[in-house]
């Protein structure tokens, strides 16, 4: 729930209003700070129920804990990312073979992009998810050719 103040002046029968941007939604030190509120501005002569302490405890608490899932889930998003990467990155320089939209693509790896959707590697210029890469092998390297014929033996002076 976004809330945003509000503030009226009148001054000779005229009402201003002004408005600020919405804020973060209410977190849990807001909770507490309504709730310590309410305790501290209670009608002595008819002081909240048991019953409602307790309930308003066990929000507190549900928001908790649903706090602690989201920055877990946070983590774990952040390190499966990273070692998405560190997959991918490992691959540069080797040969992979990948299927992408029914298609066989075949060539090494030039470089790497993490976007939102994942790893995406850069093969013979195309983009290929790292998804997609379905055999990885070391890429064969050209060695220059070897002279034919006799090799003649170095002079010493």
């Amino acid at each position: 729930m976004n809330v945003g103040s509000v503030t009226a002046s009148a001054s000779q029968g005229t009402t201003t209003t002004t408005a600020t941007a919405p804020t973060r939604g209410l977190g849990k030190d807001d909770f507490l700070k309504l709730l310590a509120a309410q305790l501290q501005n209670q009608d002595p002569l008819n002081p909240m129920s048991n019953t409602e302490f307790i309930a308003q405890m066990a929000q507190f608490s549900a928001l908790e804990q649903m706090n602690n899932l989201n920055e877990s889930f946070n983590l774990v998003r952040q390190e499966l990312q990273e070692s998405m990467m560190l997959q991918a990155v490992s691959l540069i320089g080797k040969e992979v073979t990948a299927t992408v939209n029914d298609q066989t693509l075949q060539g090494t790896v030039e470089k790497v992009n993490l976007t939102g959707d994942g790893a995406v590697l850069t093969v013979n210029g195309q983009q290929v998810p790292l998804s997609a890469v379905t055999e990885v092998g070391v890429a064969t390297a050209t060695c220059p050719a070897t002279p034919t014929g006799p090799v003649a033996a170095p002079t010493l002076p």
